[in-house]
Parts: structure tokens; C-alpha cells; sequence
């Protein structure tokens, strides 16, 4: 699955360019459309040994087939979506009993960097109000299912505390396999800002925190 969906998504990414390769007009009607947001992760109901890093950041990449509501300036929109998000924090994540439980990072070992990653692979289903001052505003919904989830750690080995090392493992347990998303975007022409909000914790009921994700960026739609 995980080296399927880079080719899949490469196939869409050049049909939608061979597609769209006449259309040069900057926020006008395109039958096909390709975006990308960059945002910052706020995480909820976190626990307090957590403490979320300001840079806890992700970003989307959006592949959409757009539809024309009549004459209307109204589009409905749906396709693909890849969605990465970054925890980064000074708490590590460990199995304890079935159970996914952060623990403080001790201050004696000293280390550059904790992060824990979540991929998802998302059907987004949108509408578009395309206004004829150039403006746009956007609102949808999309269903995601987990496609990656592991762990990153930079710092003086935890057993020995001797020397530096890198580990990266696929310690993150009991998470959520289904996400459900609404979001929105407003902008003008190509340029959006972009909010998103999970509905449905990022960890399974009882065997993790109930946090999840708020996210606030950019959104950029040049295709």
C-alpha cells in the first residue's frame, strides 16, 4: 500500500497537468486542480507532560476533480488527498499495557529532537464559490485512513547516554486507523488561507490520549 499510493498519485498528478495545460488563467474555472497546504498543528486535550512544540507543523497535497454547478459560479469538487502531520515534543510515547502513554524525556538526556509522524490518505469532498471579484471560498469534509505512523528521536543514546544517535522506530501504537476532517479555505485566486479541524481523536478510546489536531495555514492552488 505505502509504495502504491506515490505511483497512483503520480499517474493523477500528470494527468491533471496534461489536462490542465491549456487553462492558464489564474482562478478561473479548471476541470482539474492541484493544491498544496502548509500548515501549524494546535493540539487539543493534550496531556501535560506533552507541551506541543510551536513548530508541530504538516502539510496536505490535494488532487481534485472539479465540477461546474449549471452556470453558476458554484463548484463541487472531489478526489485524493495526502495529509502528514508532526508532533514534535519532549515527551516520548511508549506501549504500556496496550495502552500508547507519553512520558517526559528525562532533562539529563540531552537531546535535539522528538517527533512523532501520522500520514493519512484522505477523499476529500468539497464546495467552491468562485466570486467574480477573483475571490474564493472553499468549505469540505474529507474521510482518511492511516497510511504511516512512527517515531523519531535525535539525542544521546537513552541506554548508555555515551553518544549521539538517531533512532526512528514504528513505536506508534493504537492510533485511530480512520480520521474524519472539515475545512475550509479562503482566498484570492490561487492564494488561501486554510483551516482544518479533526473531528474524532487521534488515538483509539481508552488505549491513548483524546488528542487531536487543529491546524491554521497556507493553501496554494497554482494548478
Amino acid at each position: 500500500m505505502k509504495r502504491f499510493i506515490p505511483l497512483l498519485l503520480l499517474i493523477l498528478l500528470t494527468t491533471v497537468y496534461e489536462s490542465g495545460a491549456q487553462e492558464t488563467q489564474p482562478g478561473a474555472f479548471r476541470k482539474f486542480s492541484i493544491g498544496f497546504d502548509f500548515f501549524k498543528d494546535f493540539w487539543l486535550k493534550q496531556p501535560t507532560v506533552v507541551d506541543a512544540k510551536w513548530y508541530s507543523r504538516g502539510a496536505n497535497v490535494n488532487i481534485l476533480v472539479n465540477n461546474q454547478m449549471g452556470e453558476s459560479l458554484f463548484d463541487f469538487s472531489y478526489g485524493v488527498s495526502i495529509g502528514s502531520h508532526n508532533l514534535y515534543t519532549d515527551a516520548w510515547i511508549k506501549d504500556v499495557d496496550k495502552v500508547s502513554v507519553f512520558e517526559k524525556i528525562p532533562d539529563t538526556l540531552h537531546h535535539t529532537k522528538y517527533k512523532i509522524n501520522l500520514t493519512y490518505f484522505d477523499f476529500p469532498l468539497e464546495f467552491k464559490y468562485r466570486a467574480k471579484s477573483n475571490w474564493r471560498y472553499y468549505a469540505g469534509i474529507k474521510l482518511g485512513f492511516l497510511i504511516n505512523h512512527k517515531s523519531k528521536y535525535s539525542g544521546l543514546d537513552p541506554e548508555t547516554y555515551a553518544y549521539h544517535v538517531t533512532i526512528k522506530r514504528d513505536d506508534v501504537r493504537y492510533v485511530n486507523f480512520w480520521r474524519y476532517v472539515v475545512y475550509a479555505r479562503i482566498g484570492y485566486k490561487w492564494f488561501n488561507i486554510f483551516g482544518q479541524y479533526t473531528l474524532n481523536p487521534t488515538w483509539k478510546d481508552q488505549q491513548g490520549p483524546e488528542m487531536f489536531p487543529v491546524s491554521a495555514g497556507i493553501s496554494i492552488m497554482p494548478f
